[in-house]
């Protein structure tokens, strides 16, 4: 019997290192960086409202929770993210009031399938938090 494997490159997935001076600011920080890779960088404005609200198992779940919800937000509905008002409901809940614009299917450029626990990272640190997540692509 014959057999063997061999360890290729996985290029189908992107990494994101995110930081802020809190856990909001770090949850700002990667609904900034998803959308400007759904979008390839365009610009965003402030037209729209939208309710998002999570219930997780810890810092990092609420993490990735929160990148899908932007990510489905804008991949199903069209919505694209710019700015959010964030209130952190204890060490698992999340309640905010995403900003940005509505109706913008034709900008989401990139495919985006989800954020992953794959390697996930998020430290609260003495300079604030960081984290790294894994986006399927």
């Amino acid at each position: 019997m014959s057999g063997g494997y061999r360890q290729i490159d996985h290029t189908a997935d992107v990494a994101l290192e995110l930081w802020g001076d809190s856990e909001p600011a770090l949850l700002d920080a990667g609904a900034r960086a998803v959308t400007e890779l759904l979008t390839e960088g365009a610009e965003v404005t402030d037209r729209a409202g939208r309710d998002i609200a999570i219930d997780a198992v810890d810092a990092g779940d609420r993490l990735v929770q929160w990148l899908n919800e932007i990510i489905v937000a804008a991949v199903s509905d069209g919505f694209l993210y710019r700015a959010a008002d964030i209130e952190l409901d204890g060490e698992t809940g999340l309640h905010a009031r995403a900003r940005g614009e509505s109706g913008a299917h034709d900008r989401v450029v990139a495919e985006l399938k989800s954020a992953t626990y794959h390697d996930l990272v998020v430290e609260r640190g003495p300079s604030g938090w960081v984290a790294r997540v894994v986006i399927d692509v």
